[in-house]
């Protein structure tokens, strides 16, 4: 049992920029673009040997550097079946107080000069300017993780309330899961029936039993090969959870304290057991900002030959800066071999190796990321960040040209002042990583190619209104620890973060993925246009790579709410057998809706936060139809710590969604952050954990939706 504190803990990481570093380059960038059909122009990015190829338990040129460690067996959690709805888990902590802590955000904000938004026209309606239906549009959803499962999982006691609630989710083998902040996992069947508790990645990767903790920001996937396996990421920090977990480690800045756990399933079976390896963020004494850096925001997907993990990294201690002198390092981008990860091989394996690609020694086209020649005048700003690995749903949609490909997807508004480019990356030769020894190793090659011209985006510093309601801790702002001078506080909106991708989708020979960025609605003669937050999405095609080594643009629109906002956009992709080539793939975008009606109070005063979606493909556009469907309704206010704070902390709503097509199914899958449950108000609302009725935090009311819908 905690004691009670009426003050809020809070610890944060001063994350400034978010960059890439690369590897030594064998290709220079074209200055000579390629006009596409659809108006924008292809240049190339160059060709690039790879920073290190070679073992994983090695991973550097330097003596002593181990890159990954592992395997270390964990046993099974079938055993954690399922207790009943979300309040059941508040045995022995009902009256606890809560502590709340912000999770570390992937993007600092630029400051610079505000663009002026792309524009769509919703009177007359035209493409971009989407209806909202409260019809589900043939969506099944169920409740998933809250702020009370997570905050009273025996593991996160002493670390408490966090926000933002980051999702993952994956599918296969007839189980689908959902994966969340601070590090739990929750098993469904297709059907969305609970077949688990709330599972701790701490017992999945046995950080309990070596003194770690989990630090969020998880991944999650199924990879139907070698018999099936599952894969689960997160940071996992070299600090005890009594001791306040991440937070009294890895992002304080501890040194040698920040890892990505990986845990790979034995079989084909979400609950294991399992094999876990862990990436060591300082493997290299040589990096800028070592042994202070944070492997931050990392995503992952698979090929044929290579399960491929991208992060950005971050140098936590201002007194050994990163590259440059810099807060930044960049994107770090690895390819593992997958047979050897599926087979739970030593790392020592001679089959067991890693190519690496430091992407901060790739230049950007507005500079190299040491350099100090930017609006800022330091280093860390103009590096490559968020390049995202795209994730096919099964075999069949693998890349295998050019003896193995695997792809990355990212944009480039380093300034955020806007921008209208976007870069495609690839890895090449990854059979490789399956000789012994690495023997071919040196046919892996990273290359990417930029896309000038396409549709203008700007999202940073956006936040989103929500529908005005009850807000509770709010009303509690002083007596919280919240305020120092207001006895209560207004309600907030919903962050939106930065205009970088958190997910791409491969399938049918496309890449599908978008960001969130402002748009200016207009209604017509007389009236004021409106400024909302939308989303844009590009769909690349890499048939063409296949036979000459570059990419296309097939598609690009906006999509947007009228008199809404949207936060937080993911695709996902129909792929597999019986969707062939050529015939307009199908898609969705999820994201969660909310909104205040705008100036004219429309949608009877706007949406609590909500999740949402609306179908697309590879030709359309935009929305099918220009229609949003609500999946699940939000049913109160976002009245979470974040939206308080003062000095320095932004409210914090989710750094990502998530979505995957199960193939076989007809159904993509989708999970949103909305809130479940009203708001209770008066003495029903107290500062504990599982107030309300169990339906809340008393500092936090976040909460998940998952769902399926056939495109």
């Amino acid at each position: 049992m905690r004691a009670k504190r009426l003050s809020l803990s809070l610890a944060s990481v001063a994350i400034t920029v978010v960059v890439v570093l690369g590897g030594a380059a064998t290709g220079a960038v074209s200055t000579v673009p390629t006009a596409l059909a659809s108006g924008p122009t292809a240049s190339s990015l160059g060709t690039y040997t790879p920073t290190f190829v070679g073992s994983a338990a090695t991973g550097c040129s330097s003596p002593g550097c181990d890159l990954l460690q592992g395997p270390f067996a964990t046993g099974s959690t079938a055993s954690l079946t399922p207790t009943g709805p979300s309040t059941n888990a508040l045995a022995g902590h009902a009256n606890s107080s809560h502590a709340g802590r912000v999770m570390p955000s992937p993007r600092a904000l630029r400051n610079g000069p505000d663009p002026a938004p792309p524009t769509v026209t919703c009177q007359p309606v035209g493409a971009g300017c989407d209806s909202i239906s409260p019809n589900p549009g043939g969506a099944v959803g169920v409740k998933g993780i809250n702020a009370v499962d997570s905050g009273s999982l025996i593991t996160n006691l002493a670390v408490g309330d966090i926000e933002p609630a980051d999702q993952a989710l994956c599918a296969g083998n007839g189980y689908v899961v959902e994966a969340n902040n601070i590090g739990e996992i929750l098993v469904f069947n297709t059907a969305l029936q609970r077949l688990s508790q709330v599972i701790p990645l701490d017992t999945v990767m046995g950080l309990t039993g070596k003194g770690w903790s989990s630090g969020g920001d998880p991944s999650c996937l199924y990879d139907q090969a070698n018999g099936g396996h599952w894969f689960f990421t997160e940071i996992a920090s070299a600090s005890t959870e009594a001791s306040g977990g991440p937070f009294s480690g890895c992002f304080a800045g501890v040194a040698n304290g920040c890892y990505e756990g990986i845990a790979v399933t034995q079989g084909a079976s979400p609950f294991g057991p399992y094999n876990v390896y862990f990436l060591n963020a300082n493997y290299n004494p040589q990096e800028p900002g070592y042994p202070y850096l944070l492997n931050d925001f990392a995503k992952i997907s698979t090929t044929r030959d290579a399960f491929l993990l991208f992060y950005d990294e971050f140098p936590l201690n201002s007194n050994v800066p990163g590259v440059g002198g810099g807060s930044f390092n960049g994107a770090q981008q690895l390819a593992f071999s997958k047979r050897a990860m599926e087979a739970g091989l030593p790392v020592t394996s001679p089959k067991f190796n890693v190519a690496l690609e430091n992407m901060g020694t790739i230049p950007t086209p507005d500079g190299a990321c040491a350099s100090t020649d930017n609006p800022f005048g330091v280093a860390g700003v103009t590096c490559w960040y968020a390049v995202i690995p795209a994730q096919p749903p099964d075999a069949s949609q693998y890349d295998n040209s050019h003896g193995g490909s695997g792809f990355m997807v990212g944009t480039l508004d380093y300034f955020g002042t806007g921008d209208t480019r976007i870069a495609v990356f690839d890895w090449t030769g990854l059979q490789a990583l399956a000789g012994a020894n690495c023997n071919g190793c040196g046919n892996i090659q990273f290359g990417g190619q930029l896309f000038s011209n396409v549709l203008p985006y700007y999202g940073e510093n956006f936040l989103a209104a929500q529908k005005a309601g009850p807000i509770p801790l709010g009303n509690e702002c002083k007596a919280a620890g919240l305020s120092k001078t207001s006895a209560s506080c207004p309600e907030g909106g919903i962050a939106t973060n930065g205009d970088f991708m958190t997910q791409v989708s491969q399938a049918q020979g496309e890449l599908w993925g978008a960001t969130t960025t402002a748009v200016t609605q207009t209604y017509g003669p007389g009236t004021t246009p409106e400024v909302h937050q939308g989303a844009v999405y590009w769909v690349v095609g890499t048939s063409s790579f296949d036979a000459t080594g570059q990419f296309t643009l097939t598609s690009q629109g906006y999509v947007s709410a009228a008199h809404e906002d949207l936060e937080f956009p993911t695709m996902a992709a129909v792929g597999g057998p019986g969707a062939p080539h050529g015939h307009s793939p199908s898609a969705i975008m999820s994201f969660t809706l909310s909104g205040n009606g705008g100036p004219t109070g429309a949608d009877g005063g706007g949406f609590y936060p909500s999740s949402a979606f609306g179908r697309v493909t590879s030709v359309s556009s935009g929305l099918v139809g220009s229609v949003i469907h609500i999946a699940d309704l939000g049913q109160a206010p976002q009245d979470g710590f974040t939206e308080y704070l003062s000095g320095g902390s932004r409210p914090r709503w989710g750094d990502y969604g998530a979505a995957v097509y199960l193939p076989g199914s007809g159904r993509i899958y989708f999970a949103s952050n909305y809130i479940q449950y009203p708001n209770c108000t008066g003495s029903a609302f107290t500062l504990t954990v599982g107030t309300c009725g169990g339906t809340r935090d008393g500092f936090a009311n976040w909460g998940t939706s998952v769902n399926y819908v056939t495109p």
